[in-house]
């Protein structure tokens, strides 16, 4: 069963671009306390949504369909060490010089990432929110968001 989203918030960015004003916070999913949103900088996630816990935890906004080229960079904004995730290669097609896409089991790699952060000692949750973007006065539909949440050390340790 999904969980239900915890949270509904609206992000308005203006004509440049540029997010108004703060991020929404979101409960965290640990401990339910509002947590502190801000703009990623790093990597994949550049231009990106996470969220800081007064308790020491983090949220990133990772779309499972994205979470293949997102993992190393959920990792190392986690505090943990990035590493790639297990995938099949992908495969030449015929000799066009291009390569075959493949589908992207979002869920099996969230469970990969989860893996890979305990194995590095962190404690990780997944919750939902439900996003309303606005550009330059133009309001999107809503969006489920998947945030995915780790804890780098033991909740009270």
């Amino acid at each position: 069963m999904k969980p239900e989203p915890t949270d509904v918030i609206r992000i308005e960015f203006d004509a440049q671009e540029e997010l108004v004003g703060d991020l929404a916070p979101v409960k965290c999913g640990f401990c339910c306390t509002p947590s502190r949103g801000r703009l990623l900088h790093q990597g994949m996630l550049a231009r990106g949504f996470g969220w800081d816990c007064p308790c020491g935890a983090r949220g990133i906004h990772a779309p499972l369909y994205d979470l293949d080229e997102l993992y190393p960079d959920v990792l190392e904004a986690w505090g943990l060490e990035p590493r790639e995730p297990d995938l099949a290669p992908p495969v030449p097609l015929g000799g066009t010089g291009l390569l075959s896409t493949s589908y992207v089991d979002g869920v099996s790699l969230r469970a990969q990432l989860f893996a890979e952060a305990r194995r590095q000692g962190a404690q990780v949750t997944a919750t939902q929110v439900v996003a309303c973007v606005v550009m330059s006065g133009h309001t999107s539909p809503t969006w489920t968001w998947d945030l995915l949440w780790a804890h780098a050390r033991p909740l009270g340790g």
